[in-house]
């Protein structure tokens, strides 16, 4: 449902749109949005809890039951979409072509141990080259669901900035996506970047991202029906010390389960940084990995005196 924002005067033009299906709601023009419960309690100028209270009371009253969206929105795949971009695939295989930007995307992917060449790990990423639009050039890290690709990051293989582009025009907002991950496993590392996800999953640890550590209610809703372990891997600097905090905050704010927390080695920058040192991930982070609560920050504080 498309309508006049709640949040700007005399919104002739509807900037705000309401899913019927999931209750999330956004307004374009402001960058407001939320779920059912939030806008409920803005409209009735009550707090969330007591909107979540009074709507569990209307449905024991009506026989009827609200449930929050289980999982991110996920937009149909659009083949036009993904032809716009003229991909050429880069494997392993690709130190072979001819084709200087190739072989420089195979050189970059290579050298950060980005291929999988390990038999007994089964995750593959793909991985291409874009040779039309904005994205022209560019090595195309994809987010793919059932062999499609619903989202991507684009890296420069060339001295420019930005060095990422992430997806923008018809596809889905960065907010509404995280890196493909196991559902059905026991733990799930939440990472920044995709190249991050990738360097877990490649050695055997399930992660996910979400481009950037400031995660959002979306992504959260997504990851609340997760029953294994959420891990915060986020790296150990001052805006990831944000996002945790942003993170806990919306996780308690949705009544999540506890969070634990994993930052990549000391020593390293990234995750991607520590799997190009050959430092066994899988074990780290069955070590290092600790619940985060009022201990952890205790010893946290203590250890940065």
């Amino acid at each position: 449902m498309i309508v006049p924002s709640l949040f700007v005067p005399d919104d002739y033009k509807r900037h705000m749109s309401v899913n019927l299906n999931t209750g999330l709601w956004q307004c374009f023009k402001s960058g407001n949005k939320g779920n059912f419960i939030q806008l409920y309690a803005y409209l009735e100028g009550i707090t969330y809890n007591k909107a979540e209270s009074a709507i569990l009371f209307k449905e024991l009253l009506d026989g009827e039951v609200f449930s929050a969206p289980k999982e991110l929105p996920k937009k149909k795949h659009n083949p036009k979409r993904q032809e716009e971009l003229g991909l050429i695939p880069v494997t392993v295989d690709s130190y072979e072509s001819e084709n200087s930007l190739i072989q420089k995307a195979w050189a970059f992917l290579y050298e950060r141990g980005l291929f999988n060449l390990n038999p007994d790990v089964e995750f593959s990423p793909t991985y291409y080259i874009a040779t039309k639009g904005i994205y022209r050039n560019r090595l195309i890290i994809p987010f793919e669901y059932n062999s499609q690709i619903f989202y991507f990051q684009a890296r420069t293989l060339a001295d420019e900035t930005p060095k990422y582009l992430n997806a923008t025009g018809d596809w889905p907002k960065s907010s509404a996506v995280l890196y493909p991950y196991d559902t059905e496993a026991d733990h799930l590392v939440v990472c920044e970047g995709p190249l991050d996800a990738i360097s877990l999953q490649l050695q055997g640890v399930n992660a996910t991202c979400t481009l950037g550590c400031s995660i959002s209610d979306l992504q959260v809703e997504e990851l609340k029906s997760f029953e294994g372990k959420i891990i915060v891997g986020y790296d150990n600097d001052a805006a990831g010390k944000k996002g945790v905090n942003r993170f806990d905050y919306l996780r308690r704010l949705k009544r999540m389960a506890d969070l634990h927390i994993c930052h990549p080695p000391s020593e390293v920058k990234d995750w991607n940084e520590a799997h190009m040192k050959s430092i066994g991930l899988k074990r780290f982070v069955e070590l290092r990995t600790t619940k985060y609560d009022y201990d952890y920050l205790v010893d946290h504080l203590l250890t940065t005196l």
